[in-house]
């Protein structure tokens, strides 16, 4: 596999890019998910769902001298559609949240950011974007201009911020982390009754029932806040191909049933907030069900081996990065996981490598007008 000019190091001969598409997908995804850096957008059943939208996906494995050193899973389609003329063999490219890198050596990211850059001139790439959560100012993040990769044209995350809670050894540790306010809040819930469930999302006789209770609560929400909520059928297809993977878990809160709900996917050794949803009518502000749905995922996470927890972004598109004071529309919301004991983290935008620059710079003006 060919490397490009500014990689740090001469890897001509040493680096390859094993195509892993047909790998068994649990074999797949403890490379890709269940590694340290890992994904569940990295997984096999991701990718397998976008061929319901138009992308094939493609796997590579990136060796260095032997050594796995990186995994991306791909989606790929054609630029124009199979009646492009001399254009049919051009192709775009995005790996959600990859690639997942298995070394963090500078040498090893280097290498591996040379090995997608020949992916892209292999498979005919007009644009080939890449959307790591890989914090600003860390040294993966560096790399990526010395390797060619530049911020692409839209960026693909709603939000590119994210609270992270450090899981504990001990649960008065945890507790350590909370804010006043929140233990009491969790105090009160278990006070008045309000009770949580795991749903295990591999058993398909209470899994149907569960999401389809809990798309009902995701749907009001995203009616009651703004946010986009896909048709039932595809929803529901992720959830259960994420849950059969054994990547997702699916939770509720409430007081005398379901009132609260949230939807958890693993990435490597986090544990990652992905969707959530609360019945109308629900009176979460009296139960603090929410805050004691979110110590039990807290608790049961630190159990389980992972060593942190996600709780998602503080921040959108229009209203972007952390908020400061009570001027930032989410300024509730960063307070909220703020008291779980959540730090701040602000990550990369998606960044792409264009092989042919003219094709690179026609993609990006066609994107300022999509």
């Amino acid at each position: 596999m060919a490397t490009g000019p500014t990689a740090r190091i001469d890897v001509s001969r040493a680096l390859r890019g094993l195509d892993a598409t047909d790998w068994e997908p649990s074999a797949w995804d403890d490379i890709a998910v269940r590694s340290p850096m890992g994904d569940a957008f990295q997984s096999h059943a991701w990718g397998e769902l976008k061929r319901g939208l138009g992308w094939t996906p493609v796997r590579y494995v990136i060796e260095l001298e032997g050594r796995p050193i990186a995994a991306v899973s791909i989606q790929e389609r054609p630029l124009l559609g199979q009646r492009a003329g001399r254009f049919r063999r051009y192709r775009i490219h995005y790996a959600p949240r990859g690639p997942v890198l298995l070394s963090c050596a500078p040498e090893a990211v280097d290498a591996a950011l040379a090995g997608l850059r020949s992916i892209a001139v292999a498979r005919h790439s007009v644009a080939f974007t890449i959307d790591p959560a890989w914090e600003e100012g860390s040294a993966p993040a560096v790399a990526l201009g010395r390797a060619g990769f530049r911020p692409a044209a839209k960026d693909v995350q709603v939000s590119r911020t994210a609270m992270i809670v450090p899981l504990e050894p001990s649960e008065a540790a945890q507790r350590g982390l909370l804010g006043h306010s929140t233990g009491a809040d969790i105090k009160r819930a278990v006070s008045l009754g309000v009770t949580t469930e795991r749903i295990d999302l591999t058993d398909a006789s209470v899994r149907d029932r569960a999401l389809s209770d809990f798309y009902e609560m995701h749907a009001v929400t995203g009616k009651r806040e703004g946010f986009i909520v896909r048709d039932r059928d595809y929803e529901l297809e992720q959830w259960r191909r994420l849950g059969d993977a054994g990547i997702a878990s699916l939770w509720f809160a409430g007081l005398g049933g379901r009132d609260a709900g949230a939807l958890l996917l693993q990435a490597g050794r986090r544990l990652v907030y992905f969707a959530a949803g609360s019945r109308d009518g629900a009176d979460l502000h009296r139960t603090r069900a929410n805050h004691l749905l979110q110590w039990e995922i807290i608790r049961w996470a630190a159990g389980a081996g992972f060593t942190e927890y996600d709780m998602g972004g503080v921040d959108t598109q229009s209203s972007p990065g952390v908020p400061e004071d009570e001027s930032h529309p989410l300024w509730n919301l960063y307070l909220f996981k703020h008291r779980f004991g959540g730090q701040p983290a602000v990550r990369i935008r998606a960044h792409e490598y264009a092989p042919s620059a003219l094709l690179g710079r026609a993609w990006r003006l066609a994107r300022h007008f999509r």
